[in-house]
């Protein structure tokens, strides 16, 4: 994604360029078609987001599940969703041509430049939510009588983190001038994408993406693993009749949840790997990475939404389950 001075030659800018100036935009294009399908799922998945918050309101005032946890989904799903917006704009909008005869008008700027970050800030904090969310579960697992306090905790913690981590990896950016250069490969000529040049200390994007998503996604997936072991003790140590049907469902919900997390990170290691493969590649992953990102964001909510019994209007909001295995009261309740 990243378009360094140094491959200016073989991608040249398109401000100044007759060509790209007089371009007429078309609706009858493949980037148009890939801009208009999220239509077809897009809705639903942000009405089911947002009966997911209006059930962590009555959660919070009620207090009948695991808030910090419940909390840390729905903050998870909203950036997620923060993501698409600028990764909408950033890919999907400027690759159908809609935007390239203003651009080739213009000269180089550091408004392009704000898109740019932008998108890379949400990105990189959206990589940390599946390490959090798999950590609270561990915390309530393995400390079922705290584990609101401790999760309580992690939450009010990782939250400023979160906001001031994707700085460290974007300040490089905010002195350069962004600008528009033509795509290639399955893009048709009109395609374009943002590029930089004079960042500080002449960095790139593209090894902080790496580093970030090989670091989180190693460490989701150990969270995940020792999550799992977890849960397959919890379950041979606990007597059958002591968890109820809705407990297990509740259970199962979440664990499959904290696991499709892990998703966010497979687009990312697409577009990485491509650009290490060669310049035509990386516009096949560029093409392909919204719906990654998609994948993801629909993925999350919707199996959140469809397995987990507290959006059932037949459930009971507070799910109980009996904890006999270090728990030093056995009348102690868990809420997932």
């Amino acid at each position: 994604m990243t378009i360094s001075t140094t491959s200016l030659p073989i991608l040249p800018g398109i401000h100044g360029n007759e060509t790209f100036i007089n371009f007429e935009f078309s609706f009858f294009t493949l980037p148009m078609f890939l801009l208009i399908f999220p239509v077809l799922y897009m809705p639903i998945t942000f009405i089911v987001m947002l009966r997911i918050l209006v059930k962590l309101k009555y959660a919070m005032r009620d207090k009948n599940i695991n808030v910090p946890l419940f909390t840390a989904i729905s903050i998870s799903q909203l950036t997620c969703v923060l993501f698409f917006i600028f990764d909408f704009v950033y890919i999907r909008l400027m690759t159908t041509g809609m935007f390239t005869s203003w651009c080739a008008s213009v000269s180089p700027n550091h408004y392009l430049m704000v898109l740019y970050i932008s998108t890379y800030y949400v990105n990189y904090a959206n990589m940390i939510f599946p390490f959090l969310v798999s950590t609270m579960r561990l915390v309530l697992i393995a400390y079922p009588q705290r584990q609101e306090k401790i999760n309580r905790v992690i939450l009010k913690s990782a939250l400023p983190f979160i906001l001031i981590y994707p700085m460290f990896f974007t300040f490089f950016m905010w002195p350069a001038v962004g600008y528009c250069v033509a795509a290639q490969g399955p893009f048709p000529h009109g395609s374009i994408i943002i590029g930089f040049r004079e960042s500080w200390f002449g960095l790139k994007n593209n090894y902080f993406l790496l580093f970030n998503n090989l670091f989180w996604l190693s460490a989701s997936l150990i969270n995940n693993s020792v999550l799992l072991v977890k849960l397959a003790h919890l379950k041979s140590t606990t007597a059958a009749h002591t968890r109820s049907q809705k407990s297990h469902k509740a259970e199962v919900s979440l664990t499959v949840t904290t696991v499709s997390m892990i998703c966010s990170y497979l687009s990312n290691s697409m577009i990485v790997i491509a650009a290490q493969l060669g310049i035509e590649y990386s516009y096949y992953a560029i093409m392909l990475r919204p719906f990654g990102n998609d994948l993801e964001t629909c993925m999350v909510s919707w199996v959140f939404y469809l397995t987990h019994p507290v959006f059932r209007r037949k459930s009971v909001a507070v799910v109980q389950v009996s904890q006999h295995v270090r728990l030093n009261s056995p009348s102690k309740v868990v809420k997932f």
